[in-house]
């Protein structure tokens, strides 16, 4: 039975999920929520929240991109090649920094996106929040480790939207470099926003 995605193309939190399945090989349906700043709950599927993604797995609906991850690996990957189901603490908070980043970055483009004024203090304060996040994340770059990992594929997937949406600047050659290297690999391309 083929998963299906509930997504829009440039979610970050979505391409977390994109390549680690594609990195599976697992195909996948993705079905665009569309513009996520709508207040249609149809397009969410049913996700009480009206957030993406969302996977569907069979009749099983699954939230939130780690949780889906979880249970990739535990359905589709029991070995766990790309280490989801870590209880490493420095992965988990590398792991709650690349959240915590991501839902920031969000809330910036979806003010940005609404009309809002992002020149206000709050919106200055999540800017700085993502610097320091990012700089914290390249002092421990050394936890993203040699191979590709969901650690990994969380960090691309955040970088490339940051620079898609080139709201901080991106300062850090260390996770640069990381970046790069997953970017490089055959299945990344497919779900890198345009």
């Amino acid at each position: 039975m083929t998963l299906r995605l509930i997504c829009t193309p440039r979610s970050h939190f979505s391409r977390k999920v994109r390549l680690l399945l594609d990195a599976l090989g697992e195909p996948i349906e993705l079905l665009d929520a569309g513009n996520v700043a709508d207040d249609d709950a149809r397009a969410f599927g049913p996700h009480p929240l009206m957030k993406v993604p969302t996977l569907l797995d069979g009749a099983r609906a699954v939230f939130e991109s780690d949780h889906i991850a979880a249970h990739v690996a535990r359905t589709r990957d029991p070995a766990d090649r790309f280490e989801v189901l870590t209880t490493d603490a420095d992965v988990l908070n590398a792991r709650a920094v690349l959240n915590g980043i991501m839902a920031t970055e969000v809330e910036l483009v979806l003010a940005a996106r609404t009309g809002l004024d992002t020149g206000h203090r709050r919106f200055g304060k999540m800017r700085a929040a993502i610097g320091q996040g990012l700089d914290w994340l390249e002092t421990h770059h050394a936890v993203f480790g040699e191979r590709p990992t969901y650690l990994g594929f969380h960090l691309l997937a955040m970088w490339d939207h940051l620079a898609f949406y080139d709201l901080v600047p991106l300062r850090q050659p260390r996770l640069r470099a990381i970046a790069t290297a997953l970017a490089a690999l055959p299945y990344a391309a497919r779900s890198k926003p345009v």
